[in-house]
């Protein structure tokens, strides 16, 4: 077939000319023998629908007594008469257009496909081909003419605000502990002779701080410190024989130090040891009628007292064990009562012990 734009000739089965493109439209041939063929069949359908009794229908029987829904008569439809000349070739005709159409559809769809990449290869677009001249060339995205949206995606001011150097003053600033100052304990660890008192501070660069928000924790069974330890308040007696007192603080911001560990060994040769300064002051109090019996039991009470040495502490010239007291009761825990009770190491008197500004010691004669 020759195109009829070009002249070209169109090898068979192609729809559009391989040399100008031009679309072609095929439309089926007339065939008088289909057509008459078309007629015949009609005028037969024709005559034998027109023998079709309409009267005979097939009826569906129901039972009006079992159910109240009453089923219609089902008619078997009548065909319509048609005609060779009319309806016939109006049918044909409709399929003849049916598939011109869908012939027309499918070129269309060929042409789009072959012409909409050249046509979007030409447009305002940024080419994929650009972009990759543009980072072959050392380039980046930033150095491309991309119109009124430069402001908006450039990023090589943030990428000279953020260097390195930095991130890096950054991390170490924000580094937990990076503003810690130092713990102090004294005594230093050793064994001394006679009472002595165990302190602790912080220190910011040689100085003392006085800030609220240093928390010293301790503990004096060897374990590690933590916020749930002891709070250190105060001068603390270092008790007699061997013992381990550790140290640690919190700053304002939560942050914990290192952990100063020191141990004492304060031997002290007195009339009586702690023990035996306990039971004196059991006996002091039966005198007195505190206490019923050495087992701790007092008039009114279920509970019982106990008391315990607790350190030594110095006073003066005086020596003096302390002795705490405690009251427990049946299914409850032992608390500390706030009595101390105090005997001097070397003459045995009993005393009521008190704690005065300062975290020292004061004694009131106790008989």
């Amino acid at each position: 077939m020759e195109c009829p734009k070009c002249g070209n000739e169109i090898p068979e089965g192609k729809l559009y000319c391989p040399n100008c493109g031009y679309a072609v439209q095929i439309v089926p041939d007339y065939d008088p023998d289909l057509q008459e063929n078309l007629e015949s069949v009609g005028s037969d359908i024709a005559g034998n629908v027109n023998r079709i009794d309409v009267a005979e229908s097939v009826e569906v029987p129901t039972d009006i007594s079992s159910s109240t829904i009453e089923i219609p008569k089902v008619v078997r439809k009548s065909a319509r008469k048609k005609t060779p000349g009319n309806d016939t070739i109006d049918e044909l005709k409709g399929k003849l257009v049916t598939i011109g159409v869908a012939i027309i559809f499918t070129i269309a769809l060929i042409v789009a496909a072959i012409v909409l990449p050249r046509t979007l290869g030409e447009s305002s677009f940024i080419p994929q081909n650009a972009v990759d001249k543009a980072v072959s060339d050392g380039g980046t995205m930033n150095s491309m003419t991309l119109g009124p949206m430069d402001a908006a995606i450039d990023v090589s001011k943030d990428d000279e605000a953020i260097s390195p150097t930095a991130e890096s003053e950054t991390e170490e600033a924000s580094e937990p502990g990076a503003n810690m100052g130092e713990i102090r304990v004294t005594p230093d660890g050793g064994t001394y002779s006679g009472a002595e008192y165990i302190s602790a501070g912080v220190y910011y660069d040689g100085e003392e701080s006085d800030n609220l928000g240093d928390i010293i924790y301790y503990t004096d069974d060897g374990t590690e410190p933590d916020t749930d330890s002891k709070v250190y308040k105060g001068k603390i007696p270092m008790p007699v024989g061997h013992s381990v007192y550790s140290f640690r603080y919190s700053n304002s911001a939560g942050d914990l130090s290192d952990t100063v560990r020191m141990e004492y060994d304060l031997e002290h040769t007195g009339a009586c040891s702690g023990q035996d300064a306990a039971n004196l002051i059991i006996v002091a109090l039966i005198n007195k009628g505190a206490l019923l019996d050495v087992y701790g039991h007092a008039l009114g009470s279920i509970g019982t007292f106990t008391y315990r040495y607790d350190s030594m502490v110095r006073s003066g010239d005086g020596f003096y064990y302390l002795i705490p007291e405690s009251y427990e009761e049946p299914g409850t825990a032992k608390h500390d009562t706030g009595n101390i009770y105090a005997v001097d190491a070397d003459t045995l008197q009993t005393y009521k012990a008190g704690v005065g500004e300062g975290g020292q010691y004061n004694f009131a004669p106790f008989f």
